[in-house]
């Protein structure tokens, strides 16, 4: 053995000393954190983490990006995208806790930035106006397998549903979980066209937030990007494309750390709601 091989052996046995468990606590070195990313129980809290949070802290989500309309084999950019996202979460029980969110929808000139109240249709070549629906709370309810979807499909109607959290990766201090839903509603009816859509998330922060189990409600990001079938209401007819956004955010914990521009919005549209998100996320049960 030479000299080099020799030092070499005594540093990795001087590495994994440093970082036993004993070591640590006697020498007060900080023991890097862990997580079992196949461990389905720790999958659904690394979810539940970066996504939402594990206490009853008001949350906030904001989104930005741009929805495109795909007839193949371009991509025609239709306006962008500000959403807004307020949520609250309780524990039902052990295994399964809810989500109230509040969710506002903003579409912009993708030129000026200004608010859009109606659309010039670059396929169609018509003008569409667009309806922003009040924002209201709705529930949902995840476990370990992700959203719980009770009862049976509408009349007329099978829907199937996948909402299984992961896989989740770590690389250094960054953890990354993916949290998508897709969806599927086949009218019984074969002259109607089956309705599809695909909501494709990756959520990430940091590795010591999510296995701190003191860290309740922790900051995090989102990479977005949904598929679906054309609305009635963009008059696309039977083409042959779909609808698609790409869009990236943030998680913060108060109003006035979302965007400038939403706070904007929201003053304007909906003061209510931003002054009082408490209130405004209260469900009568």
């Amino acid at each position: 053995m030479n000299r080099r091989e020799s030092l070499a052996i005594l540093g990795a046995s001087a590495i994994g000393a440093s970082t036993h468990p004993s070591f640590a606590k006697q020498h007060k070195v900080a023991v890097p954190p862990t997580l079992n990313t196949t461990d389905p129980a720790q999958l659904a809290m690394i979810q539940r983490k970066l996504a939402w949070s594990m206490d009853d802290s008001i949350g906030y989500w904001w989104l930005k990006g741009m929805r495109y309309g795909a007839l193949p084999p371009t991509y025609t950019p239709f306006w962008n995208m500000l959403i807004g996202t307020i949520f609250k979460v309780r524990d039902i029980d052990a295994d399964t806790y809810a989500v109230t969110t509040i969710t506002t929808t903003f579409y912009t000139n993708l030129t000026t930035g200004a608010l859009l109240e109606s659309f010039n249709n670059p396929v169609t070549g018509k003008v569409n106006k667009i309806s922003y629906a009040p924002p209201r709370p709705a529930e949902q309810h995840f476990n370990a397998q992700g959203e719980i979807h009770e009862g049976a499909s509408p009349p007329g109607v099978t829907m199937t549903r996948n909402t299984a959290p992961g896989p989740a990766w770590v690389e250094g201090d960054d953890v990354w979980i993916r949290s998508d839903m897709a969806l599927r509603a086949v009218p019984a009816d074969p002259t109607k066209r089956a309705f599809q859509v695909e909501d494709l998330s990756t959520y990430f922060g940091s590795l010591r937030d999510v296995a701190d189990p003191m860290r309740k409600a922790i900051p995090a990001g989102q990479v977005f990007t949904d598929l679906l079938n054309y609305p009635g209401w963009l008059e696309m007819g039977d083409r042959n494309g779909h609808y698609f956004s790409r869009c990236f955010g943030r998680k913060v914990f108060s109003a006035k750390a979302m965007p400038a521009q939403w706070q904007q919005l929201m003053s304007q549209h909906y003061p209510d709601l931003l002054r009082d998100p408490a209130a405004a996320l209260t469900l009568t049960r």
